[in-house]
């Protein structure tokens, strides 16, 4: 018995490994035969991360980082200032009402609902309308004031200074698309007045999770003429600064970037939601029920965080850079809790708590010990058949 065990000591045994983070597993990649992003770029990859201890210097550094904290390059180049009423474009589908002052006759021609059931002048597929004594326009791509002077140009050869409006009764040309973690993807029209990110999600009915509950969004991936931007909608709006959407973008709601990952010796290893206004390290922990006192090395709690990044280079392209950093708590005495409530978390951050010493040695010995018990069983057995 003493044999086997001592025979076991060497070998691997079940759980995590509590030890210093061993760089052999970065080194996927490094193979030619695999296929990876540096066998696109042919560019060395940085696997090493970087241990860092929690003290009160870091907690400061990072309140430091947060108060200098700007928008990205590209959040700032699509968001602006309160934008302006916009010169409204027409496009096929829309239906427009077009009024004349002093010729009931005319403000409706039909006198009736058309065959769609739709009052008004639809505009085809062609872009084009038709009015009386004016004929056939195209009314695609002109706006209302310019559409209006069309018609107050054609109607002047039957009718002296005829006062023309034109309004829009139906907006159906022009949408904003969104899908994503919703229930059911939805479609928000382009009117004449501005349309902002925070508006259009505002107008989607189906903006629910399946469960039935609300979404909290945060994080809106753009999509614009093919190119994809990421979005931290509570960034952005605390900037005042909204994000005017054009005709045709696409927004991707990405709800699974607001979460925190609970690992390890915790009472309930789960997935935690990101809250609006931030997470600690100490409400992070509380969420999952707290360590497990009985198994959990309390003085050696892991933050694993930025697995990918990419830095440019001076010709231009990109190279991709692995370099996580993991921060390492001590949370066996009073301080250390201080400072896990002073801990910021961001999204997709992995918390990992250690098993203690002989915690692994144990869970492999429980495995082990109802074999040894069925062999000593059977041993007694056929010694007593024996007898």
């Amino acid at each position: 018995m003493l044999a086997l065990l001592a025979a076991l000591a060497g070998c691997a045994l079940p759980g995590y490994d509590s030890g210093a983070v061993d760089g052999s597993w970065y080194n996927f990649g490094r193979d030619k035969t695999a296929t990876y992003d540096e066998e696109l770029s042919k560019q060395d990859i940085d696997y090493d991360p970087r241990v860092i201890q929690i003290t009160p210097w870091l907690i400061r550094h990072q309140d430091q980082e947060r108060a200098q904290q700007t928008l990205s390059d590209a959040q700032q180049q699509i968001s602006a200032a309160p934008a302006t009423p916009m010169n409204y474009t027409i496009g096929a589908g829309d239906v427009l009402q077009v009024i004349v002052f002093g010729h009931p006759e005319l403000t409706n021609p039909a006198g009736t609902d058309s065959s769609e059931g739709i009052q008004g002048q639809l505009v085809g597929a062609d872009g084009t309308i038709f009015y009386p004594y004016v004929g056939e326009i195209t009314a695609e791509g002109l706006t209302l004031k310019a559409l209006r002077k069309r018609l107050a140009e054609g109607l002047s050869q039957y009718i002296r200074e005829p006062q023309v409006d034109v309004r829009v009764r139906q907006y159906r040309s022009q949408r904003v698309y969104i899908s994503g973690d919703i229930v059911k993807p939805c479609t928000v029209p382009i009117t004449d007045v501005s349309l902002s990110v925070l508006q259009a999600l505002d107008q989607c009915d189906t903006l629910a999770t399946k469960e039935g509950g609300g979404v909290g969004v945060q994080n809106v991936i753009l999509i614009r003429d093919g190119q994809s931007t990421p979005l931290d909608l509570n960034q952005i709006y605390a900037t005042g600064r909204p994000v005017p959407l054009r005709p045709g973008d696409r927004l991707l709601i990405d709800d699974s970037a607001n979460r925190v990952f609970m690992v390890g010796e915790f009472t309930e290893q789960m997935a935690l939601p990101y809250t609006t206004g931030g997470m600690s390290l100490n409400d992070a922990i509380a969420d999952a029920g707290g360590v497990r006192l009985d198994s959990a090395d309390t003085s050696t709690i892991y933050v694993i965080r930025g697995f990918v990044d990419s830095v440019p280079e001076r010709d231009g392209g990109v190279r991709t850079v692995l370099r996580p950093n993991v921060y390492k708590l001590d949370a066996s005495n009073v301080s250390g809790l201080l400072l896990a409530n002073q801990f910021k978390l961001q999204p997709r951050d992995v918390v990992f708590a250690a098993p203690a010493s002989f915690v692994n040695f144990n869970r492999a010995l429980a495995l082990i010990l109802p074999s040894v018990d069925l062999l000593f069983r059977s041993y007694l057995i056929y010694d007593r058949t024996g007898n």
